[in-house]
């Protein structure tokens, strides 16, 4: 699904830059589960989609989004920086 790059910014935040078309969007709705994502320092990611629901606008999902992770990897909050 579209385009992504990602900075690792702390060990619990990665930053990463998102393009999914509303086309991908609606197979995401459709039964695709998870965003993978390359980050700078070659480490492969992978998170839920479902993240990025609240960022859906009317050409699909664009932006820096800055995700945090706890405990185990465990997805704690995203929010769009730019």
């Amino acid at each position: 699904m579209g385009c992504y790059q990602a900075n690792v910014m702390t060990s619990s935040s990665i930053e990463v830059d998102i393009h999914i078309s509303q086309e991908e969007v609606q197979r995401a709705y459709e039964g695709v589960e998870f965003v993978y994502a390359q980050a700078t320092d070659g480490r492969s990611i992978r998170f839920p989609v479902r993240i990025l629901w609240s960022f859906i606008g009317h050409d699909g999902i664009h932006g820096r989004f800055l995700i945090h992770f706890g405990q185990h990897n465990k997805f704690e909050s995203v929010v769009r920086i730019a």
